[in-house]
């Protein structure tokens, strides 16, 4: 009897330190990043809110996205999505992301499919035509804080920038920059100064120069008149050509950004680009000249090329700027209309002080300017030149 009963105890001492071993608290081991990348999320508006996105395949056949924004504000909820298509383009919710908490300014989310269902990969993830949107509130999700392309419409870092010069209004120019992507589309940004609120300013590139002209090959978003700027994803040619970030390097085009849809003929501002950069021949230029004078006979010009020069002429282009700086105590510097002295003939269009003794005058040329205008001094009919205006 002994014996069967220790035989019974043997038996059971195993299946107690399995059950033990049940019980303790066991369970499978994390997952392991296998592999990840960082995209960078920008600011967007005001918010100055900023940062990153990680994307992570784990271990065990899952994927994660860790967003980390900085500035987000204290007791914030802001909610987050991946979107199809580029942020320009802007397109629907292929995955909604787990919300940043302001308060950390971090955001978990893990997943094996899109919010359809379809199954997606790591390398499908990081190939991925889309952007990250995230909104300043569940209630406000038309305001966005952050934002960011990724997968294949990453930005590399590569870009080109060519001028746009003023035109036909005075005061408007600035640049136009293409940055190539990884999928080698570009992104074309218009960045002007001097244009005017609530304006909007179409604007494309057209085949050819600025001299021989040429069709539309590319529709250009508008530029936003209150900032100023114009934001356009460009893959194809008007007609369907594809066209990549290299070959947009040599093209042979030129850009229009014109005053408003009703008046496309009123350039505001253009320039050569591609093949044809630093080719603008109409290019607006900004030169800067000191007078002086010798007694009441001449003024005297130094600057641009002009080493105490007297009473010199000058060539003057639309839409140019001039600035004269000017010590001239008692023969105040007039632009004329006509050759003399007084100030019945004065011509204003575009100039600041016209006539100050001493300080600064500034001419930007408006593009109707008459082709022949004259500087001179109030008193002295000897300190005087010409200036002829060309286009």
């Amino acid at each position: 009897m002994m014996n069967r009963n220790l035989l019974a105890f043997l038996m059971i001492i195993p299946l107690f330190f399995i059950s033990c071993s049940d019980d303790d608290g066991y369970t499978d081991p994390e997952p392991t990043e296998l592999n990840s990348k960082i995209y960078t999320l920008g600011t967007v508006g005001d918010f100055g809110v900023s940062g990153t996105a990680k994307f992570i395949e784990n271990s065990d056949a899952t994927l994660s996205i860790e967003l980390d924004l900085q500035n987000t504000p204290a007791g914030g909820v802001h909610p987050a999505h991946i979107h199809f298509n580029t942020a320009v383009e802007s397109g629907g919710i292929a995955l909604t992301l787990e919300d940043v908490n302001g308060d950390t300014g971090e955001s978990a989310t893990t997943f094996t499919t899109l919010n359809d269902g379809t199954a997606i990969t790591y390398q499908e993830l990081i190939d991925f035509n889309g952007y990250i949107n995230v909104h300043l509130s569940a209630t406000e999700l038309s305001t966005l804080v952050a934002q960011g392309d990724i997968g294949q419409n990453e930005l590399t870092g590569e870009t080109i920038s060519y001028d746009l010069n003023e035109r036909d209004v005075a005061g408007i120019n600035g640049t136009v920059e293409f940055a190539k992507r990884v999928n080698q589309t570009t992104l074309v940004s218009i960045n002007l100064t001097g244009t005017p609120a609530d304006g909007s300013h179409p604007a494309h590139i057209h085949e050819n120069d600025i001299a021989t002209t040429g069709n539309i090959i590319v529709g250009l978003n508008p530029v936003s008149g209150d900032s100023g700027i114009s934001k356009t994803q460009v893959s194809t040619l008007v007609g369907g050509a594809e066209v990549t970030y290299t070959e947009l390097l040599t093209i042979n085009a030129y850009v229009n950004v014109h005053l408003s849809d009703a008046d496309l003929d009123t350039i505001v501002a253009q320039g050569n680009i591609g093949s044809n950069a630093g080719t603008d021949p109409g290019g607006a230029e900004s030169k800067t000249y000191d007078v002086t004078n010798t007694g009441a006979s001449a003024y005297i010009f130094n600057g641009e090329e002009l080493s105490d020069s007297s009473n010199p002429d000058f060539t003057f282009k639309r839409g140019s700027t001039y600035t004269f700086n000017v010590t001239t105590p008692g023969h105040p510097f007039y632009i004329n209309r006509v050759r003399g002295t007084g100030t019945a003939n004065t011509y204003n269009s575009g100039v600041t002080n016209n006539g100050a003794i001493s300080g600064t005058i500034t001419f930007t040329v408006p593009t109707d300017a008459p082709d022949t205008l004259y500087y001179n001094c109030e008193f002295h009919s000897s300190m005087t030149g010409m200036i002829t205006i060309t286009d």
